[in-house]
């Protein structure tokens, strides 16, 4: 997610939902659960089985960044898509995480909406929504109400040796009053990807004062190690791409810091950065901080060693075709959003790649921010991209 604030097309709405943090209608048999704010999370259907744990070689070759969950991989019915595939008529979408789990899509993306007491008029939420086939989606479910924090944003999406979900994500734009700590990340785990352990601090120790600022968390678990990028900036340092290491191999740290990725594109660096394996190599799928484009790059060295992380070769733009609604008047993130927090989703050997994406034809609602929505792209090459002909 951008760090600034920024001064269609006939999209797919999602289904109208209710916005109410303790009380969640499960669409199975219509079980309603009441929830402690700061509980568990439910979301909006039955529960998926859950995944079986990860061995050492499984995370070795990716699998804990795999898109495909067990079962057979997704048959998408290319020629009834049209973008953007998810969109809401209250909010704006971006910042997704996309997995195919138990015969399902499930998604997790921020979710932006009008709120005259939040800071700019908006407040910033996670939510999901299912789909079995990218055209018939579930309602938006936002997540309740985090205490402490003013709103939560930018989800990121891994499996762990034990085969649990984990989302991390950021505070955004910080915590609540009194407190005047800028973003910092967290994480929630899940078996299931329905229901959500409580909100857990995330290497929160390399933000240690006030204005420090820590977004777009994304992990890297490889069974020999368990990192974690960033973007960092304080009141003294723009924003900078960093990697730390947990020592412990555990999500609970001690967390150090690596280093920093040489990554440099348009004079700046990137964000919203999700670590994948295609075709047996490590990649970092980001977005450019300058212009909000899509990045792709390789891992150059030992993905054993902590300091190979930091170094990538082999970048280049994805060049995703503009439609109506991610087009418009002047220049990509200053008046419109293109191809924006993309999110690469490998399916399989020989199958299509998947890239979904946030867009907006506009900058001007909820903040500056956009109506964004939810695209989708695909290719058989990471070089040559195809959109949805509806």
């Amino acid at each position: 997610m951008t760090a600034r604030t920024r001064p269609g097309g006939g999209p797919r709405w999602a289904s109208p939902r209710a916005r109410r943090p303790a009380v969640l209608v499960l669409a199975a048999g219509i079980l309603v659960a009441t929830l402690a704010v700061n509980g568990p999370v439910a979301i909006a259907h039955a529960a998926a089985t859950a995944p079986a744990p990860l061995t050492p070689s499984a995370l070795a070759a990716g699998a804990g960044h795999a898109c495909v969950v067990g079962g057979s991989p997704p048959t998408v019915a290319w020629s009834a898509l049209r973008n953007p595939v998810l969109a809401d008529p209250s909010a704006g979408l971006k910042d997704q995480a996309v997995v195919w789990a138990d015969g399902r899509w499930h998604a997790l993306f921020s979710d932006v909406t009008d709120d005259p007491s939040g800071p700019g008029g908006i407040r910033w939420d996670i939510a999901t929504a299912t789909s079995p086939d990218l055209q018939h989606w579930s309602a938006v479910s936002p997540w309740p109400a985090q205490p402490g924090v003013l709103g939560v944003a930018s989800p990121d999406l891994v499996r762990v040796r034990t085969g649990r979900f984990v989302a991390t994500y950021q505070s955004d734009p910080g915590a609540a009053p009194p407190s005047g700590d800028n973003a910092r990340l967290f994480y929630r785990t899940s078996n299931d990807l329905v229901r959500w352990s409580r909100p857990h601090p995330l290497a929160q120790n390399l933000a240690p004062a006030p204005g420090d600022r820590m977004i777009d968390g994304a992990l890297v678990s490889t069974g020999h190690q368990l990192l974690l990028g960033f973007k960092f900036s304080s009141p003294t340092q723009p924003d900078v791409f960093e990697v730390a290491r947990s020592t412990s191999g555990r999500l609970r740290g001690p967390w150090v810091l690596v280093g920093r990725p040489d990554i440099t594109v348009d004079g700046g660096t990137v964000e919203n950065g999700e670590f994948v394996v295609v075709a047996g190599r490590w990649h970092l799928m980001a977005t450019s901080d300058n212009l909000d484009q899509p990045w792709l790059f390789t891992l150059s060295g030992d993905p054993d060693r902590a300091d190979s992380w930091l170094h990538w070769t082999d970048g280049y733009s994805l060049d995703v075709p503009g439609q109506a609604f991610d087009s418009g008047p002047g220049i990509s993130s200053l008046g419109y959003e293109h191809a924006n927090s993309a999110y690469l989703c490998a399916t399989g050997p020989g199958r299509e790649v998947y890239l979904f994406y946030a867009g907006s034809s506009e900058l001007t609602q909820f903040d500056g921010w956009g109506h964004a929505a939810i695209g989708v792209a695909r290719s058989r090459d990471l070089v040559h991209w195809q959109v949805p002909p509806g």
